[in-house]
């Protein structure tokens, strides 16, 4: 099963892409802010990263930019 890391900080959005995703038949995985969503990518080593952009604690391009430093995660396909 393919999974997916979604990061949002509206609970409202998270949540309905998370139920889509799910409908859909994909492990969904998520976190509420760039930082947060650094520490969940490294444990669960997602499939695919969906990331809003505007966030709290590390944006999505300073999200973005962390991964891409690391060798375990810098390959994961990401979204904006």
């Amino acid at each position: 099963m393919t999974k997916m890391l979604v990061v949002e900080d509206y609970e409202i959005i998270r949540e309905e892409i998370c139920e889509i995703l799910q409908i859909e038949d994909f492990d969904v995985i998520w976190a509420e802010n760039g930082a947060q969503g650094l520490e969940r990518a490294k444990k669960e080593l997602p499939n695919l990263i969906l990331s809003d952009i505007s966030m709290p604690k590390l944006n999505g391009y300073q999200f973005l930019a962390e991964l891409q430093k690391s060798s375990i995660t810098q390959s994961i396909p990401f979204i904006f």
